[in-house]
């Protein structure tokens, strides 16, 4: 066998397996957190004074963590595709919005202002209100209701 025919053949293998992680990647899909142990339990207006009073600390503790965070559904807001709790306090403008994952948009529907649950989520962000009008946000993505 030729030089020339053994680096063309492993050309080809390395652009075939290049190839197969490529397709693979480009359909794998993120893992749902239902079955997925939480890092941290915590109540929703515990979480919002932690983040609140010293949001460097707690972006090290909580930021891309599982937690499950328990608190009074303030609103539900429904969009296409992903709808969107927040707990809290009702009391203070500021709350935990939770993005739901698609496998748990379904349950909104039973949900009521005012109901006390349990939201297990990747906490991926914090938005200060600087002026103190609007309150602020911790932000969890890919959401489960565990209760």
């Amino acid at each position: 066998m030729s030089i020339k025919r053994m680096i063309i053949g492993g050309i080809v293998v390395v652009i075939l397996a290049v190839a197969a992680y490529a397709w693979y990647q480009y359909n794998r899909t993120v893992q749902g957190l239902q079955d997925v142990r939480a890092d941290y339990s915590v109540n929703a207006t515990a979480l919002i004074n932690e983040f609140v009073s010293n949001e460097d600390s707690a972006n090290k503790k909580y930021l891309n963590r599982i937690v499950a965070v328990k608190g009074m559904v303030k609103d539900i807001e429904s969009g296409e595709g992903a709808g969107t709790i927040v707990l809290g306090d009702t009391t203070n403008m500021s709350g935990v919005r939770c993005v739901l994952d698609s496998s748990a948009h379904a349950k909104t529907a039973s949900l009521q202002r005012g109901a006390l649950i349990t939201v297990k989520g990747a906490i991926t962000g914090f938005s200060k209100d600087e002026t103190g009008l609007l309150g602020s946000d911790v932000q969890l993505n890919r959401c489960v209701i565990t209760d």
